[in-house]
């Protein structure tokens, strides 16, 4: 498959904002034939599951996909026939290849593994493009906020966990390496302590801030108290819920607009923000089906348990009908911002802030990112009982191994941070909430306080 280039991605993905629905729909049709076409010929993983489809390709009659399978499968799910999973791994094992091409062609991504299941991407030309492309046109959602970005400089500060095969960590090292002499993006490491995160934004003066919302959170009290100086334009937030809450207390504090948008590294942009505030799907580049648990069709603006994505530019390692376990509800009535694609509603991660003895406060995503590095755990849930103790659920295939080495590496991160408590192995599995479904991997005591009666 021809790989596309920065300006035709850029052009498509801009023509296609004044698309009808009905535009909009073709456009996939046509996308889709082409994806399942290319995968069927190139992918043997693909050409057995998709044996049976002839004529019209129906959505519908695609097979569902699964991390899990698709990892288990992973030679095979590829289209390009000279990658192995064996190379990428190999590859991964050199902290310094963060930021560099496999084989001089893919950026080597994973995901943060939430599901308890770590994928590994490979974004290709033309898919780092495409994103690059939604990153331009619509991840920021008012003109005047991109300009003042643009005027004060671009400079960008990303609070996330870095030293990781992460797709933010690995793009920015990427544009640090491809122009070293530009000095307008840095990543600063969540799992450090407030105070050296507050003396390097204080130095850097970002005019756009990103983050995980919890993480962002933690800077409010520093804000507020003057401690930490700096007054960004816009700030974006991602991975986690970004809870309305949230957004005006960041707002109010830092003086700026605060946005969000969805994405996954499966899938980059699934949907942007607008002025008002709407996550509106990129139609033109992905399919975003709403299902329940069962996968069976769930219609625009009723509850879905799960969203199925199919990837419409990734043509190397092809996601078609691919499981998010991401509570939402779809929906295409008009929005005031005269978008014409649906806008989804998502429920979002609600992991907890944990507050020890101290006085220090740790974001739930920098402990995820040390247990799910340990590759003994399947699953995991975090517990604090209280200031002074956590509590462990783990699935795995010799918990008590798993244990050993998640107590080590959590113990050595807390030390880090001035922290002692006391880490024990719970006789329970993780689980989740009995009447919601909903699932945390890191939260405060008590695990899941009653819902709120409607």
């Amino acid at each position: 498959m021809k790989s596309m280039g920065l300006l035709k991605a850029l052009r498509l993905t801009h023509s296609a904002r004044a698309f009808t629905q009905e535009q909009l729909h073709h456009l996939q049709q046509e996308r889709l034939m082409h994806l399942v076409q290319h995968a069927r010929q190139h992918s043997p993983y693909f050409a057995k599951r998709l044996v049976s489809i002839s004529g019209p390709i129906q959505l519908s009659d695609l097979p569902v996909t699964h991390k899990k399978d698709l990892m288990a499968n992973f030679d095979d799910w590829l289209t390009d026939r000279t990658v192995s999973k064996q190379d990428v791994e190999r590859f991964m094992e050199n902290p310094d290849n963060i930021g560099r091409k496999l084989n001089g062609r893919y950026l080597v991504n994973t995901t943060s593994g939430s599901t308890g299941h770590p994928a590994i991407v490979l974004y290709d030309k033309t898919t780092m493009n495409v994103v690059s492309a939604l990153a331009v046109l619509r991840a920021v959602a008012k003109r005047e906020d991109l300009k003042a970005f643009l005027k004060n400089g671009k400079r960008t500060a990303g609070l996330f966990v870095d030293g990781g095969f992460y797709l933010g960590n690995g793009t920015v090292r990427m544009n640090q390496r491809r122009m070293p002499w530009k000095k307008d993006q840095i990543i600063i490491d969540v799992r450090q302590d407030t105070d050296s995160i507050v003396r390097q934004l204080n130095e850097f003066q970002p005019a756009l801030l990103g983050g995980y919302p919890t993480a962002l959170e933690l800077l409010l009290p520093e804000q507020r108290s003057g401690k930490l100086a700096i007054s960004p334009v816009l700030i974006m937030a991602g991975g986690e819920h970004l809870s309305d809450e949230l957004r005006r207390e960041l707002s109010e504090a830092f003086g700026c607009t605060v946005q969000s948008t969805y994405a996954s590294t499966e899938a980059g942009a699934i949907a942007c923000e607008c002025r008002e505030g709407r996550y509106h799907l990129n139609e033109d580049w992905l399919i975003v089906e709403a299902v329940d648990a069962e996968f069976r069709p769930v219609a625009d603006g009723q509850q879905a348990e799960q969203l199925l994505i199919t990837n419409l530019f990734n043509f190397t390692q092809p996601f078609i009908r691919y499981v998010l376990t991401d509570r939402a509800i779809i929906h295409s009535d008009p929005c005031p911002c005269s978008k014409k694609t649906r806008w989804i509603e998502l429920e979002g991660r609600t992991d907890d802030i944990l507050r020890f003895s101290g006085g220090q406060r740790i974001a739930p995503l920098a402990l995820q990112s040390v247990l799910t590095k340990i590759e003994a755990i399947e699953r995991f849930q975090l517990i604090q009982r209280n200031e002074d103790s956590l509590e462990l659920r783990l699935q795995a295939q010799d918990p008590e191994q798993a244990f050993h080495e998640a107590n080590e590496k959590l113990q050595g991160f807390l030390r880090q941070q001035g922290i002692h408590v006391n880490v024990t192995l719970a006789k329970e599995t993780p689980q989740a909430h009995p009447k919601s479904g909903k699932f945390k991997h890191i939260y405060r005591y008590p695990a899941y306080p009653p819902e709120p009666v409607d």
